[in-house]
């Protein structure tokens, strides 16, 4: 891989608490102000896009939250080549109305607008808002629909799709996006229902948490099933930094971090 090719991105603060589970004294903030500017220096420095996260209720680790759609928009309006992908998650969103939030702001955009399907983790959340929580592998096949519907509604007229969970008929979306041939999808997860569904449909898939040797096991994986299915998909690998003068400083940070680790934020990643 040449260096041309590799891209950077960063997750976005738009949820207090920064991006761990722990009450450790946070630098970052989840105000727009803050996340404004974070996102023009992120554009000045090189970067290529901003991941936004996806949070409905208060607590666990990130009392306050902003609507990732609606920020990303935001972040968009503040910047001029950065492109943010929004995150989105099957059961709160319909596809219908998360393709027609993601056209409309492609075309105000310039086509700089991305989606990331989450496909959901933790059971409290959607439990607190009315929406049925399914079980692992389920989650991923109503996702997988989720993506088809949006390729679908964005990509050709008089749509009809007949799945397990979403169903059109005839529908037609217009204005459609700008990007070609629609805005770019990604998705996470390490499970084999989660890599197996990025063989099949997703542009890009994350992962993280892992030692290179797994990551390129993962990698190597997906990227063979992919073309078994005629279907090609780039990788995202996530990394945390912690940035100190001295190595010693840094270690330091990362046993505080540790040491005081949230856990029922960190309990609810089993779900």
């Amino acid at each position: 891989m040449s260096q041309s090719s590799i891209k950077f991105a960063y997750w976005v603060p738009n949820v207090s608490g920064g991006l761990v589970v722990s009450k450790i004294e946070q630098r970052t903030s989840w105000t727009i102000d803050y996340n404004r500017k974070l996102a023009q220096i992120a554009e000045q420095s090189g970067f290529e896009y901003a991941l936004t996260q996806i949070r409905f209720t208060a607590g666990y680790g990130a009392e306050f939250q902003h609507e990732s759609v609606a920020f990303s928009h935001a972040l968009l309006a503040a910047t001029e080549k950065l492109k943010v992908i929004a995150a989105i998650l099957p059961g709160p969103w319909t596809p219908s109305v998360a393709a027609k939030q993601l056209a409309t702001i492609d075309q105000l955009t310039a086509g700089r607008v991305a989606v990331n399907i989450v496909s959901g983790w933790f059971k409290g959340e959607f439990q607190a808002i009315g929406e049925p929580w399914l079980e692992h592998d389920e989650r991923y096949r109503r996702s997988e629909e989720f993506i088809r519907a949006l390729k679908g509604i964005w990509t050709t007229d008089n749509f009809t799709f007949k799945g397990d969970f979403y169903r059109f008929h005839d529908y037609t979306l217009k204005p459609k996006p700008i990007q070609r041939p629609h805005p770019e999808i990604f998705q996470g997860g390490s499970s084999r229902a989660a890599r197996d569904m990025a063989a099949r449909v997703s542009d890009w898939y994350f992962t993280n948490g892992n030692t290179i040797e797994g990551i390129k096991a993962q990698v190597d994986d997906i990227r063979a099933k992919a073309a078994a299915n005629g279907h090609s998909v780039k990788i995202g690998v996530n990394a945390f930094i912690i940035a100190r003068d001295t190595e010693e400083e840094a270690r330091a940070v990362l046993a505080e971090i540790v040491d005081k680790a949230d856990p029922e934020a960190v309990n609810a990643f089993g779900d």
